[in-house]
């Protein structure tokens, strides 16, 4: 019988009424540990021993009482210390499962990043070594400036490049510019080297080069300026 079918049982066990092969099964269920037939005697036990009015003649001369067996309260008290240590492991688990998440979206996102140098340095590579590109040379007004290298294509790009650069005080950037025979200066990009002192950028060219007469760097505000606002740091005449 499953736990369904012996719930009807449950009051007669209770009041000492239940004989026979239907005693002796509910016996052996209980003696299982069951976490629903278990605390189900005993809550009968608890509902009959409220109800039951006084009996003069019980209390003079008191029949003996089914007890609840001391082994049911075993069972009970382990299957309830079984359940809080399972919510306890899932707890853990689902921590560890959610830094271990965590660590691979970081991974994910530094081969992302690993992956956009890789082709950022491809297509600087490429500017330099075509035969289409002008090379040049943007030479730093403090002579205790490193020399920045330049390498203009048409089509496919600037790239500029640079080893041992100062570092720039926080709240300022570089900014890059191409100054048109025509017209005020063209911002192209605004940069800042890396921790090494390094330079390696790629810009677009929106204008021909038959247009520009020459680049320069600025030290400007963070985020830049409409303008350059302070003295080229670095120039080439490109035309």
């Amino acid at each position: 019988m499953d736990c369904e079918q012996l719930a009807p049982l449950y009051e007669p066990y209770a009041r000492g009424l239940l004989k026979g092969d239907e005693r002796a099964e509910l016996d052996a269920h209980l003696a299982r540990g069951c976490p629903r037939c278990t605390p189900g005697v005993a809550r009968k036990r608890r509902e009959i021993a409220q109800l039951a009015p006084p009996d003069p003649a019980a209390q003079s001369n008191p029949a003996p009482r089914p007890m609840f067996p001391v082994w049911a309260w075993i069972a009970a008290a382990a299957l309830a210390l079984l359940t809080g240590y399972t919510i306890r492991q899932m707890g853990s688990q689902n921590t560890q499962l959610e830094e271990l998440r965590k660590q691979v979206r970081i991974a994910m996102l530094q081969n992302q990043a690993l992956q956009n140098q890789l082709e950022q340095g491809q297509r600087i590579s490429a500017i330099m070594m075509s035969p289409g590109s002008i090379p040049l040379k943007l030479m730093p007004k403090d002579r205790n400036m490193p020399l920045v290298r330049a390498y203009l294509h048409p089509s496919m790009g600037l790239a500029v490049t640079a080893q041992e650069m100062p570092s720039i005080p926080p709240g300022r950037t570089l900014q890059l510019w191409f100054m048109p025979k025509k017209g005020p200066p063209i911002s192209i990009a605004i940069f800042r080297p890396d921790a090494a002192g390094q330079i390696d950028l790629l810009a677009p060219v929106h204008i021909p080069v038959n247009e520009i007469a020459g680049i320069t760097v600025t030290e400007e505000p963070a985020g830049g300026s409409p303008q350059p606002t302070a003295p080229p740091s670095w120039t080439a005449q490109v035309n």
